[in-house]
């Protein structure tokens, strides 16, 4: 029987051969406690409204199960695009400079075993929402028709700093995966045009993703959205792991196309099982149709699609995994 990581990597070969399907996030030891992540997302407070590093207000209400940003017209960082030069732009370098700084986070990564697991990073708030932060979703969608060359500008310098971040984690914690959110779509259509998506935003990702390659790491990228126009896309710019993707996608569609050269990892509908009053048969049901209907196509991971490991209800969680495992015993013996 493989280990859980060399499942994984069977998985991720487009002539692999796992032994079985892999079980959600089983194989990554998600590290969530480096220098960056601290001062990127650290400031967020259950109970309370903060502003991160940017100057954008989080609101976490008590009752809620993450944070959000809350952009208003009056609290909004960025209030006319055309002077996106005169922006704070925070400097990550300088926050994880110091090597002791890095100690937690090493001391958890060297605990891992590796023959059994991969280290995964984390970078959350991708370059398009890094926008919709900064101007909230009506500007940033106007601008990218109304004031285009502004926003080449400023993605530039959400993309250098981004690409900061991406350099600080692959040289310090030496990651074997990053997991790296960005939502480009909401659940059955983009937010822009594939057009736009190819000219302002792919550009971005093409350095960003680009340096993990060249060291050797493992991308997998979070979009729980409709993305099927640029799915190729995102195996050109070398994303191993589309990382929920929702049934909303014609996954079965997209394995044919893909031939492996994407992983997709998700396909089990979070608005069906992850309820307070959703039942043992249908969290069972929903996720065994996921693994019947796209496991025999290969290259894809059954997984809810939320943007890291757990559900909002956790008894959700233990059935999904526990069914997981009982269709590959069936299947897989």
């Amino acid at each position: 029987m493989l280990t859980p990581k060399e499942n994984l990597l069977e998985t991720l070969k487009p002539d692999g051969k796992p032994d079985r399907l892999v079980n959600q996030y089983k194989p990554f030891a998600l590290i969530m406690n480096d220098p960056v992540y601290r001062l990127v997302r650290g400031n967020r407070v259950r109970g309370k409204t903060t502003k991160d590093i940017w100057g954008t207000e989080i609101a976490w209400p008590e009752n809620q199960h993450a944070a959000m940003p809350h952009v208003t017209a009056d609290n909004k960082v960025l209030k006319d695009i055309t002077k996106y030069k005169d922006l704070f732009v925070p400097d990550l370098a300088a926050a994880a400079e110091d090597p002791k700084s890095w100690e937690e986070a090493l001391s958890l990564a060297a605990a891992v075993n590796r023959d059994e697991k991969l280290v995964m990073g984390f970078m959350g708030t991708g370059v398009f929402e890094q926008l919709h932060f900064l101007m909230g979703f009506e500007d940033t969608l106007m601008n990218f028709l109304d004031e285009p060359d502004s926003m080449m500008g400023l993605l530039d310098i959400i993309g250098e700093y981004r690409f900061t971040y991406m350099k600080l984690l692959v040289d310090n914690l030496k990651p074997d995966i990053i997991l790296s959110h960005d939502d480009w779509g909401s659940k059955n259509s983009m937010f822009m045009s594939p057009k736009i998506w190819r000219e302002m935003i792919k550009p971005q990702y093409g350095k960003i993703y680009g340096y993990a390659r060249e060291h050797g790491v493992i991308i997998m990228h979070h979009a729980d959205s409709f993305m099927e126009p640029i799915a190729e896309d995102m195996a050109e710019l070398g994303i191993d792991i589309w990382q929920g993707v929702l049934p909303q996608n014609d996954i079965s569609k997209l394995q044919k196309q893909l031939k492996g050269s994407m992983t997709l990892m998700g396909g089990i509908d979070a608005a069906v099982v992850d309820r307070k009053d959703s039942t043992e048969k249908e969290i069972r049901t929903e996720v065994r149709r996921a693994c019947s209907v796209y496991g025999p196509g290969g290259g894809f991971i059954p997984c809810m699609t939320y943007g890291g490991p757990g559900t909002i209800f956790p008894h959700v969680d233990e059935i999904v995994s526990e069914e997981i495992d009982k269709y590959n015993h069936e299947v897989y013996c």
